[in-house]
């Protein structure tokens, strides 16, 4: 998770997860990136396979996804090996407000899960040099089509019913309240096809009544094993999908 990470590559801290994999700490917002009880686990839990992304690239079919929170590029990254196992097309558009450097990018060791998107993306971090500004850049990456639009993300320019899948990945509600708002959430809940459906690891009360009422069908379901015991799944009306909230007592 990274929309509004920290500029300073000082206040990041690698930290090892409890399924092995690697994530960053920001002090800056002292939170993790992603779950400190697995970072992959939840990333392929949370996102990947909760947003029927993974189930669709398996069938060879293609997937266009929007990402709030490019950080580490990990969900990217596991994304693309999916749709490289599946010989499927991705879309994949990623709001970031700073693209981490590749030696940053590199020393996560998500190579042992995603070798070939790895390659590519270090390869599209190197090219942009030191810093790069705010703007949107392309990239084939490993077959998947990478779209990333440096910037703030409340700012950016949001495609209306264009997404099969959003993986709202910012820092918390609470860290960053205006990728959270009811705004935004009405913004993206636009931008998906109908069917389509918006996956977070946050079940925030106010997270998902602004869902609702942008008209999405919004429920808590189970989270990963041994990370939160619920994440956010909502889904756009549309092939007999009706909206509104449904209530998970667990």
């Amino acid at each position: 998770m990274e929309e509004g990470a920290a500029d300073n590559l000082a206040e990041l801290e690698p930290q090892l997860t409890a399924d092995g994999s690697t994530t960053l700490f920001s002090s800056r917002y002292a939170q993790t990136f992603h779950s400190h009880h697995g970072a992959v686990s939840e990333a392929m839990h949370v996102f990947v396979e909760g947003s029927g992304v993974a189930a669709r690239l398996r069938s060879g079919s293609a997937a266009r996804i929007l990402e709030v929170g490019f950080g580490t590029g990990l969900n990217f990254l596991l994304t693309a090996q999916s749709a490289v196992e599946g010989g499927a097309a991705v879309e994949y558009v990623a709001l970031e407000r700073a693209f981490l450097a590749a030696g940053v990018l590199s020393s996560l060791g998500y190579g042992r899960y995603a070798r070939e998107p790895l390659i590519g993306l270090l390869r599209f971090r190197r090219e942009l040099g030191d810093a790069p500004r705010p703007g949107v850049y392309r990239a084939g990456i490993a077959g998947a089509g990478l779209e990333l639009r440096l910037g703030e993300a409340e700012a950016a320019d949001i495609e209306a019913e264009r997404f099969d899948a959003i993986y709202h990945d910012a820092f918390s509600p609470d860290a960053n309240p205006e990728l959270w708002s009811r705004e935004f959430l009405a913004r993206l809940a636009g931008s998906l096809i109908p069917g389509g459906v918006l996956v977070s690891y946050t079940v925030k009360g106010d997270v998902r009544r602004y869902l609702a009422n942008a008209g999405l069908q919004v429920s808590k379901v189970a989270g990963p094993p041994g990370g939160k015991r619920e994440m956010l799944r909502a889904v756009k009306p549309g092939q007999g999908i009706p909206g509104g909230v449904v209530q998970v007592d667990r």
